[in-house]
């Protein structure tokens, strides 16, 4: 019978052969095909509860920092993509099908809720009034200096007005600047019934029809422009920031109830409609067959585990797991 340290280095090589060139395939395939096989006769609610799952979640997702070397690791893969994009001239109407933009447009445009709600939203805000005020102010303004009746009607008119302007405006400083008071005093005194006719205006002309239209001339403007110029758009240098503020929302919102109660709500919703059916289904659903597992599994594992640091690290820890074995059948 062979000697201990024998049946050990036997073992390891074996093991070895089995996690390194064909043989690792081989092995690849052997306990995927088995995983599935076990996996096809199970129940999601015999492998996985539904509350562990919840609990595992919200401890993921309040637990796990997010480093500043993480951040900053994000920030360099977004800046190489963006350094990338910068440079290219795809069309974007090459990347999105005018098809699937229309649907989309189509679908945004029935959310008549929503758009009820931007509008009320967009017209009641404080720059809205301002912007309003503005146009009415230069308008009447404008009206007055060089586009009234008299203006119109006498030759030459328009011309003695700005030059009456001009000289009013020299010789007495203050009074159009009295005026400009009493016409901004008139507008802002008017201005709430002119945004309540405005809303109005918008939820009356804004329907189905002038939607489509400015989102069709949205595509027509923006689809014969490069993935370049979209990028230009954005500096590099505020990534940093971009990502920053996001690494804060994300640190805020993770300690929120909200978050907690809607991924519980959503994982028990899950189970209630797939608790019951086979493992292999679902994943199925999600398009992870065998095949495609197997596939995976030996593109990313084969290159790492046939280099020398690979073939070294699977040796170690075969070793590490036969070696307490074979240990205690020595004499």
């Amino acid at each position: 019978m062979p000697a201990t340290s024998e049946m050990l280095e036997a073992h390891v090589k074996f093991e070895i052969d089995r996690w390194h060139g064909d043989g690792l395939a081989v092995t690849i395939d052997e306990e995927v095909s088995a995983a599935y096989e076990w996996l096809r006769a199970v129940k999601l609610n015999d492998v996985l509860d539904k509350g562990t799952v919840v609990e595992l979640f919200r401890s993921y997702i309040r637990e796990v920092a997010i480093s500043d070397e993480l951040a900053a690791m994000l920030a360099r893969m977004l800046k190489s993509a963006h350094a990338a994009a910068s440079v290219d001239e795809t069309m974007l109407g090459d990347l999105i099908p005018v098809a699937s933009y229309d649907r989309v447009v189509a679908t945004v445009i029935d959310l008549t809720d929503l758009r009820e709600t931007v509008t009320t939203q967009v017209t009641t805000s404080e720059v809205y009034s301002q912007l309003i005020s503005h146009v009415l102010y230069q308008g009447i303004k404008n009206y007055l200096q060089a586009e009234n009746l008299i203006a119109r009607k006498v030759p030459g008119a328009s011309t003695l007005m700005r030059m009456g302007q001009s000289a009013i405006s020299t010789a007495a400083p203050k009074l159009e600047k009295a005026v400009d008071k009493q016409l901004t005093s008139f507008v802002n005194s008017n201005i709430q019934d002119t945004i309540r006719d405005s809303k109005q205006y918008l939820d009356k002309v804004l329907d189905k029809e002038v939607l489509t239209a400015v989102a069709n001339e949205v595509w027509e403007t923006n689809a014969k422009s490069s993935v370049a110029e979209l990028a230009q758009l954005v500096p590099a240098k505020k990534i940093d920031d971009l990502v920053e503020a996001g690494q804060e929302a994300w640190l805020q919102l993770r300690q929120t109830p909200f978050l907690h109660e809607l991924s519980a709500k959503v994982i028990d919703d899950f189970f209630a409609h797939n608790g019951k059916r086979k493992v292999v289904a679902l994943l199925d659903d999600a398009g992870i067959t065998a095949e495609v597992l197997t596939r995976l599994i030996t593109d990313v594992i084969t290159p790492v585990f046939d280099s020398a640091a690979g073939a070294k690290y699977v040796e170690g820890r075969i070793r590490a797991r036969l070696e307490p074995f074979y240990s205690s059948y020595k004499q």
